[in-house]
């Protein structure tokens, strides 16, 4: 016996939706309520809509008599499970700065996941209901933030750390006179998989033409600047001259900028 719920849709006698009033008690998969409901300790419930139709729809009964349902049309074909469909996004309104999602008082959409098992329990976001959003508005336009000028993207401070935790590795020739300059250090932030133009690039005042460990800045979206530990070696056309450089761990894990 399904235990369960069957409604018609579009008023077709044959399409059916199935509605499982608890899944976590079925006997048989995809077959919502078959088996006895036994209480399984903490378990949650779910509601799953299943959408069935019959391969052999009935003939329609006389007036006054019941239908007939041979064996063969009572064969179900399923047509949609609709409880598998993903879920759209939560639409929400952050009230403190999050790495990688967003700054304080952005309005955004975020995973339905991210935003249940995350931001909401830890304070981090709120519902975008239509009070959070008019006084949400308000607190903008009362404080100001209503600016058109640039501000720090989402992932600036992400990849602030990772710079400010990484030791760069600058290869110079060995055999030819050189001067360093931006695009030397370009170049080798590209080694390291960091692409970055020469314009957010500060190099020492001095010119460096010999072998030392330095200090480079880099400026990120025009507000945040980060300093990266450089060291600069030789590399020789000879492969015999070449001696390995005593580098230091690459990348180092930050926790937090300095202040």
């Amino acid at each position: 016996m399904l235990r369960g719920v069957c409604q018609a849709v579009n008023q077709a006698p044959h399409v059916a939706r199935v509605i499982s009033p608890c899944s976590a008690t079925c006997g048989r998969v995809g077959i919502p309520g078959v088996g006895s409901c036994l209480p399984l300790g903490n378990v949650e419930q779910r509601r799953n809509t299943i959408v069935v139709k019959r391969m052999y729809p009935p003939r329609l009964p006389k007036q006054g008599h019941r239908p007939r349902v041979r064996s063969m049309q009572k064969i179900l074909q399923m047509v949609d499970v609709e409880h598998a469909h993903p879920k759209p996004d939560i639409q929400c309104i952050l009230t403190d700065d999050v790495e990688g999602v967003g700054n304080r008082g952005d309005l955004l959409y975020v995973k339905r996941r991210l935003f249940r098992n995350y931001l909401y329990p830890a304070g981090f976001a709120k519902y975008a209901s239509p009070e959070n959003i008019a006084e949400w508005k308000q607190l903008r336009q009362e404080s100001g933030e209503e600016r058109e000028t640039a501000v720090e993207s989402v992932y600036a401070k992400m990849t602030a750390k990772k710079l400010f935790g990484m030791f760069l590795p600058v290869p110079m020739s060995g055999d030819n006179p050189w001067i360093l300059n931006k695009t030397h250090v370009k170049v080798a932030f590209r080694r390291m998989y960091v692409e970055l133009t020469e314009d957010c690039i500060e190099l020492p005042d001095e010119e460096i033409t010999e072998p030392r460990d330095l200090e480079i800045k880099v400026t990120i979206n025009g507000t945040l600047t980060v300093p990266v530990k450089a060291r600069i070696y030789h590399i020789f056309k000879d492969q015999s001259k070449n001696v390995p450089p005593d580098l230091p761990p690459l990348f180092t894990y930050v926790d937090a900028l300095p202040s």
